[in-house]
Parts: C-alpha cells; sequence; structure tokens
C-alpha cells in the first residue's frame, strides 16, 4: 500500500512539473497581451492599405507599424474613419503594442493642426490663401473639398471667406505644403451705420435697427477699404454702412475686421396674372 501512495504521489509531482511551464508560457502571453499600448505622435509619411503598414515620421526620427485587422481609426473631426482615411501630411497618434520590436498599431487617430490669423488674401480659383499670423505671412493651398464653417456653424462656401475675416485653419502637409481642410470663421458679426470714432481711445460705435453696439479695436484689426486689409480709422465716415466682426470678451467688444457690410438681400414676390 505504501508502494502505491508514493507512485501515486510521485506521478502528481511529475504532472505538476510537466504543466509549469505551458502554465508560465500562457502566463507570459496574458502578460504581453495586457501591455498598455503606447503612444507615438508624428506626420504620416507612408501608408499601403494592402499591405497594412504605416511609416510615420516623429520630430527627428520615425516609426513603422503594422495595422492591426481590428485597428481602429478616427479622424480628426472625432468621427469614425478607416485605413483608406490615412495620407501623408497627416499628424496622427498612435496607439500600438510592442512586440518583440513588431509595432502592432491598435489604434490610429488624426490630430488636426490649427492655425489662427487674418485672411490677407484668398484666390479660390487659384486655391490659394495667405493667412497673416502676427507679422509672419503663411500660405495655405485650398483643395476643392475643404470644408467652410461660417459664424453660428453653419456651412459655407470660399466665396463666403473675405480678405481681413479671422479664421482657425485645421490643415495638413501633403509634399511639406500646408493644405487647408477647414477654415472656420471666429467672430461674431454685427452690421450698422457708424455713428461715432474715436481716435484716441481707439473705439467705434455703429447703430442698427434694433440697437447699437461699442467696439474696441484690436491692435490687429483690419480696415477693409476697396477689398484691401490695410486701412484706417481716418478712412471711414460717419454714416457708412459698415460691417464688424468681434469677440465678445466679458463684455467687452473687441473688433478685429471693419470692412463694408454686405448688401441685404431684398425680398420679392411675384404676382400671377389673372385667369379669367
Amino acid at each position: 500500500m505504501k508502494t502505491y501512495k508514493l507512485c501515486a504521489w510521485a506521478a502528481t509531482c511529475a504532472s505538476v512539473l510537466a504543466l509549469t511551464p505551458l502554465l508560465k508560457a500562457s502566463a507570459d502571453q496574458t502578460a504581453i497581451a495586457a501591455k498598455p499600448d503606447r503612444n507615438y505622435t508624428g506626420t504620416v509619411k507612408s501608408v499601403d492599405p494592402k499591405e497594412r503598414t504605416l511609416d510615420v515620421r516623429g520630430f527627428i526620427l520615425g516609426k513603422k507599424f503594422i495595422l492591426g485587422n481590428n485597428c481602429a481609426y478616427a479622424l480628426w473631426n472625432g468621427s469614425a474613419g478607416a485605413i483608406g482615411d490615412l495620407r501623408p501630411g497627416e499628424k496622427v497618434t498612435v496607439a500600438y503594442q510592442d512586440a518583440d520590436g513588431v509595432l502592432a498599431a491598435d489604434n490610429v487617430k488624426q490630430v488636426p493642426m490649427t492655425q489662427e490669423g487674418m485672411v490677407k488674401s484668398i484666390d479660390p480659383a487659384a486655391h490659394s490663401m495667405m493667412l497673416q499670423v502676427r507679422s509672419l505671412d503663411k500660405d495655405f493651398q485650398l483643395p476643392d473639398d475643404c470644408a467652410v464653417v461660417l459664424r453660428g456653424g453653419k456651412s459655407g462656401s470660399l466665396a463666403d471667406i473675405a480678405v481681413g475675416d479671422h479664421v482657425t485653419v485645421a490643415y495638413e502637409t501633403p509634399n511639406d505644403k500646408p493644405t487647408a481642410c477647414q477654415i472656420a470663421q471666429t467672430s461674431e458679426m454685427f452690421s450698422g451705420s457708424l455713428t461715432a470714432i474715436d481716435l484716441t481711445e481707439q473705439t467705434v460705435k455703429a447703430k442698427a435697427m434694433f440697437g447699437s453696439k461699442e467696439f474696441h479695436l484690436a491692435d490687429n484689426c483690419a480696415v477693409v477699404i476697396n477689398g484691401k486689409p490695410d486701412g484706417k480709422l481716418s478712412d471711414l465716415k460717419l454714416g457708412d454702412k459698415l460691417a464688424f466682426c468681434y469677440d465678445d470678451v466679458n463684455g467687452v467688444n473687441i473688433v478685429n475686421r471693419i470692412g463694408t457690410a454686405p448688401p441685404q438681400k431684398m425680398e420679392t414676390t411675384s404676382v400671377q396674372p389673372m385667369v379669367p
């Protein structure tokens, strides 16, 4: 009987020893799968949807990722995307796992590059726009599918963007050329007749049918005369019909563009002849 128990005990120990490497391997695999993702941000250098590879260039070096079958994609505006939405020149953040030197991407998120400034010139026919950013000028290409967001969140077109407008541009850099994806107007609009100018205090007042407003001029306020943003307050005359683009900062109206007010659209009613 003792011999039988001893043999049974030896067999049990042998089974445990045999299972130890398997249990350890399983634990190691679980540990690998449970590793938190690393993040890497850079500009897309190339993408191959067929081979499911993505090259991203960072500030100095770059990384090559394998796009997993379940890799998720998010566009810069927050909507869901696909591998076909990736293209050179986009800025992205890649969440990935490093499995023995192989970088497997779990998530690729477009990161919007934005620039705020004043429209110094725009030519939709030539697909070009120059933005004044403080004392510097920055050129943007305007593709046919460039989105335009007007004040109040309404959709518009490039024809709605005027010289002197303060805008925020979301862009990419294919071939190292800034290319606009979206142009958004950032200021409110008030149209009315000029009633007062104070050159000392750098303020103006205007009156419309339903009220009046006083505006303080921003340092970079554009006074647009004949389509050019280099006018001065002295060029304006009392009674002029003007449009004021401004920001309301804690109740203070800070104007950044003054230009000719767009003509009001007149509603017409067609009269149909009476049929006897």
